[in-house]
């Protein structure tokens, strides 16, 4: 194989950030809007009649909304394409110019579109239910109606068209651009490390390096990067979530809300599932802290640190770094035991320059998959330097990427599936290579390399993902009584860390709260929870492959391919047959997460020599 270039190729969307065409683009998205609003005045006539419509009235309003429909899926690639272009151009360089000045006019084009499907958005919360029944019967219109019934669960919480249209285009300015600045911070923000100054994302990279010192100096140079801005980090975590609480009691008209509805309802799950979820892993937290205290005893402390949570396993550090080629290769081998499809996909994805994995000095944090609308084409995120967890970073977000690509023909309103199904993909992509790479291993250094991946993805998803939304429930409360000063935030994190962690730990960290980018995202609250539900999830389907045998493949793709169209309860109780509301699923997924930490446990005392 020639050497992955580790860029991504674009250009058959757009030459650059300054093309002229993307200004064309705008211009006629822009023009599609304006479509669409005309095309919406029949229903905003037709609001205040709703409930009472008569089913003759019903045919001139449903081919209104067949051309609506048709307009807006040309919009979504036309806006998909340009959004996805621009976004990813900025994480690759948060200084370039032109995108900063674009990403604005696509937000503010984003409230547009909103605003002008307000009135037909507000028509269908209140018409009665024989007009959804007449909608599912229309050959064109099927696709939109999981969508549509989701979405009138809120039908008590929907204001009136001129309210909805304020807080939407109120939001550009006010909410969205708080999230955008934490974007902008994280991007340019510069610390010291052993002498040389790095990006962020180059310091949380070193947060893997084989040395402690270099570890603990990265963990204390993005520390103190932030800590000169934790006035600012704070004030941004204080503007999302007290413009979130607003919201949330304006709409609380008919009923009290709870603050974890919006979340709830975002992930499709019932607050009952995310709460038995919950309660469930804080009672088997154990499992975590276990890995943790074995992870320590192999690396030859007493505690692990929080520079020590992405410390790569003791025997790696001879081993030498893994090459991106390399890595493309191991993943493919591991998904092409589930489908060959599956490793040819990853290999393609390296070879057609859709994964940008090179580090760069204005590069983003973090990992991600996106795509494109028009071809539907996805592309990947993150920054490579050749360690074990990099390869599994790689691993996931090929997870999300074949998640896409199996959705590729299918209408685009059945493609918007939430977090919680989607890192089901991803985590179970993840659990393909580690138990591939075990099967693989000749040596008990090798094979503590890849358990030690199992024990910090147990510990970090039965303690720090879980811990992560501790904080946000602190955090949420603590706004409802005012603002939350940096130095509370700090005690928060730090609160919050100990009900998970315990005594795992010989600190814990309390600026958590602003070094990770999670708690600043603007579109999603709670975004964190998911990662465990898609964590133990992927595990409770990974289960079901000796029960289904050759016939495993079948069912896991048309899970993924249904994601977009039912809640998490009702994808499981189809496909699976089983309630996630109640204990005995998640812990069964608890019990497989046991073994894999009791069998590091094991390595770990045989083998105690490893430094």
């Amino acid at each position: 194989m020639l050497q992955l270039a580790q860029t991504w190729d674009n250009r058959h969307f757009f030459q650059g950030t300054d093309d002229p065409q993307i200004a064309t683009a705008m211009a006629e998205i822009r023009e599609t809007i304006a479509q669409i609003s005309s095309a919406c005045a029949p229903f905003k006539q037709r609001i205040d009649t709703a409930e009472t419509l008569d089913e003759q009235d019903f045919i001139p309003l449903l081919a209104a909304l067949r051309e609506i429909h048709q307009m807006r899926t040309t919009l979504a690639k036309q806006l998909g394409n340009v959004r996805t272009y621009i976004s990813t151009a900025l994480s690759v360089d948060a200084t370039d110019t032109h995108a900063s000045t674009v990403m604005p006019m696509l937000q503010q084009v984003g409230a547009d579109l909103s605003q002008a499907l307000t009135p037909m958005d507000v028509f269908l919360n209140r018409v009665r239910s024989e007009f959804v029944d007449a909608l599912r019967a229309d050959p064109v219109l099927v696709e939109l109606s999981f969508l549509l019934i989701h979405q009138r669960q809120l039908r008590d919480q929907l204001l009136s068209v001129a309210e909805e249209s304020l807080i939407t285009g109120l939001s550009v300015s006010g909410l969205q651009s708080w999230g955008n600045l934490y974007t902008k911070l994280a991007g340019t923000l510069k610390c010291d490390i052993q002498g040389e100054t790095v990006g962020l994302a180059k310091a949380a990279n070193l947060l893997g390096d084989p040395q402690r010192e270099t570890r603990l100096a990265a963990w204390q140079g993005m520390r103190q990067a932030w800590s000169e801005h934790q006035e600012t980090a704070a004030a941004i975590l204080n503007a999302i979530n007290g413009w979130r609480l607003e919201e949330t009691q304006k709409r609380a008209t008919v009923r009290e809300l709870h603050y974890l509805d919006k979340s709830c309802h975002q992930s499709r799950i019932e607050r009952r599932t995310l709460n038995v979820l919950m309660e469930t892993t804080y009672d088997r937290r154990a499992i975590g802290q276990r890995a943790l205290n074995a992870m320590a005893q192999a690396l030859g402390i007493p505690r692990m640190a929080p520079w020590d949570l992405s410390a790569p396993a003791p025997a790696v550090g001879n081993t030498g770094a893994i090459s991106f080629d390399a890595a493309i290769a191991l993943i493919a081998d591991a998904f092409r035991q589930l489908t060959p499809a599956m490793g040819d996909f990853a290999v393609m994805m390296a070879e057609k320059g859709w994964i940008d994995s090179k580090p760069t000095p204005n590069r983003a944090t973090g990992a991600y998959c996106t795509r494109f609308a028009n071809p539907r084409e996805p592309r990947i995120f993150m920054s490579f330097e050749g360690t074990m967890t990099n390869v599994i970073t790689l691993a996931h977000e090929l997870g999300h990427a074949w998640h896409n690509w199996v959705m590729r023909d299918l209408p685009l309103m059945k493609t918007y599936y939430p977090m919680t199904l989607a890192e089901t993909a991803s985590t179970f992509a993840e659990t393909l290579v580690r138990d591939a790479l075990v099967q693989r291993a000749e040596t008990p250094t090798q094979k503590l390399e890849i358990l030690w991946q199992d024990a910090q993805g147990a510990a970090v998803f039965l303690l720090n993902i879980p811990a992560r939304f501790e904080f946000e429930k602190r955090l949420v409360e603590e706004r409802k009584r005012g603002v939350a000063i940096a130095p509370r935030l700090k005690t928060m994190m730090a609160d919050s860390w100990q009900l998970w962690y315990e005594d795992s730990l010989s600190e814990y960290d309390d600026m958590f709260w602003a070094t990770k980018l999670h708690f600043s995202i603007a579109q999603l609250g709670f975004y964190n929870y998911p990662y465990l539900f898609g964590y133990l999830f992927s595990l409770g389907i990974y289960a079901q492959q000796s029960a289904y045998g050759k016939g495993f493949n079948d069912l896991y793709t048309a899970i993924l391919r249904d994601t977009g169209s039912m809640t998490a309860e009702e994808l499981v109780a189809h496909h699976l047959q089983q309630d996630i509301s109640q204990p005995q699923f998640w812990n069964t997924s608890l019990s497989l997460v046991e073994e894999s930490v009791a069998r590091f446990e094991k390595l770990v005392i045989e083998h105690t020599q490893w430094r």
